[in-house]
């Protein structure tokens, strides 16, 4: 009897555990195509940076490794200093 329960105790975790691996409780969201007229200019190239910027972090997330994740975060504050330039640049 105990060696049955003790059999039970040990497949029960790992099969719970492969099947919480197998459907995240939380998917990662896709980034949905604009509808919307696109803008022009200034306000375009900022909205298509703050869309790249999005993406990364959201792939940037969901890698497992440490150095690629570092390295993608980096970008993305290089990312904010070109939108803070852009920003500060005279619109005529």
């Amino acid at each position: 009897m105990t060696m049955r329960c003790v059999d039970v105790a040990r497949t029960d975790p790992e099969r719970e555990f492969q099947l919480a691996r197998s459907k995240p409780g939380h998917p990662t969201p896709q980034p949905r195509a604009s509808s919307a007229r696109s803008r022009t200019g200034l306000d375009g190239l900022i909205d298509v940076l703050l869309a790249a910027q999005r993406v990364m972090e959201t792939y940037r997330r969901s890698l497992p490794h440490r150095e690629a994740r570092r390295r993608l975060f980096r970008l993305s504050v290089r990312l904010n200093r070109i939108l803070g330039e852009i920003e500060r640049l005279p619109v005529t």
